[in-house]
Order: C-alpha cells, then sequence, then structure tokens
C-alpha cells in the first residue's frame, strides 16, 4: 500500500472516529486493530507484527516512535479503549 492511500485511510480514520458497527465482537477488534495501524502506518512507523508487516509493509518505514496529531492520539486513544471494553487480544 503507498504512503498517499495509508494517509487518506488514516486521516479519514482519525477525523471522523470510524465508529461503524461491527457483526460481532471479533469482527471489530479486528477493525480496531485495522484502524490502529493504519494511523501508524501513515506516520512511518516500522511494524514488527507479521500480520500489519505484510499488510502495509516495512519499505517505506522510517521510525519505531511516530508522533501524532492531536486528533490521531485522541483516536488512537478511543481504539484503546474500546478494545479494552471488548478484551480483544
Amino acid at each position: 500500500m503507498n504512503r498517499f492511500t495509508i494517509a487518506v485511510f488514516a486521516s479519514l480514520a482519525a477525523l471522523t472516529g470510524v465508529n461503524s458497527v461491527a457483526a460481532s465482537p471479533e469482527q471489530e477488534c479486528q477493525k480496531l486493530k485495522n484502524d490502529h495501524d493504519v494511523i501508524y502506518a501513515s506516520k512511518g512507523f516500522c511494524f514488527k507484527d507479521p500480520e500489519a508487516k505484510a499488510k502495509f509493509g516495512n519499505d517505506n518505514c522510517y521510525t519505531s516512535k511516530p508522533k501524532f496529531s492531536d486528533k490521531e492520539q485522541q483516536r488512537l486513544d478511543e481504539i484503546k479503549d474500546r478494545q479494552k471494553e471488548l478484551n480483544c487480544k
């Protein structure tokens, strides 16, 4: 996935909060993980998780400590809170 596409998805996820209701807790957990990873990928994060690495690649990565805008951090916090509520793995 190219950086522009990742940035577009990350912007949409961060700005809209993307709170669609999943059919099951497992599906919602997977969507939350994807939303999280999209935001990280848009910031050049170098993934260690094999699934995220396969999906987003590390060809354009450059950091293990990305910096986020206030909106992005707010969305990441929302994701984390919802993952706790659902007991996501």
